[in-house]
């Protein structure tokens, strides 16, 4: 997977965040999904077929992980604004960052309806419902 590293300080490559925006760009593309202009969360796109909408907040890999972590979070919670929109965080499928996801109660996701998108080192995206718990 080719990434851009426009406007990220760190490379485009796995686990960093410019990576991660790139692959759920694909994966929803090639889902059908049409990407919409954002301006305060990293991702929106709908897919009319499918009679699905996605606000996504995308984070990666930096020196402090749990800090990028609760800040994606809030940037997400404060765009939750439509019930029927599907919410969620994208971030690398690594250890540390399912360290950060098992810290969120299960209850808390089900409650936000709060997706998790893990992205792989290959650029495959699992997305993980709210409820399923980890």
């Amino acid at each position: 997977m080719v990434a851009h590293s426009r406007g990220f300080p760190y490379p485009a490559e796995f686990p960093r965040e410019a990576f991660v925006q790139a692959a759920l760009k694909q994966y929803f593309t090639a889902l059908g999904f049409q990407i919409e202009d954002a301006e305060h969360v990293d991702l929106i796109c709908r897919n009319d077929k499918l009679g699905q909408r996605w606000i996504i907040e995308a984070k990666g890999e930096t020196g402090n992980i749990g800090l990028d972590f609760r800040t994606g979070l809030g940037q997400l919670i404060q765009a939750m604004n439509d019930p029927s929109v599907r919410y969620g965080l994208a971030i690398p499928d690594t250890t540390k960052f399912l360290v950060q996801c098992g810290k969120v109660s299960d209850w808390v996701r089900q409650a936000i309806q709060l997706h998790w998108l893990f992205v792989r080192p290959n650029g495959a995206v699992k997305v993980v419902n709210p409820n399923h718990l980890l």
